[in-house]
């Protein structure tokens, strides 16, 4: 069983990051709904977690510098009583 509603498509404020967020219910184990979550609903793109990120684009990070790593941006995914919360993060572009 996989079921993802949206519950966020957009920014939470003006000139914010953008955000795509889904509740899942499932029984599948994280990796396996993480899978199905870039299958599914993000047309199989894929994008590092959070803490990656964060990471990797300080100042000395491996990816400090890389835009196109910086505007492709990141997931989080966190463990709810029916499945998952799933959220993808592009940062701010004008």
């Amino acid at each position: 069983m996989f079921k993802a509603t949206q519950t966020q498509c957009g920014q939470y404020k003006r000139y914010g990051d953008f955000f795509r967020e889904w509740d899942i219910e499932t029984d599948l184990p994280e990796e396996k709904a993480l899978e199905k979550c870039f299958e599914a609903l993000y047309r199989g793109k894929r994008v590092p977690p959070s803490a990656e990120w964060h990471k990797n684009i300080c100042i000395g990070g491996a990816k400090s510098g890389d835009m196109d790593y910086y505007f492709a941006g990141y997931y989080t995914m966190q463990k709810t009583e029916t499945g998952y919360h799933f959220t993808i993060c592009e940062p701010f572009a004008d």
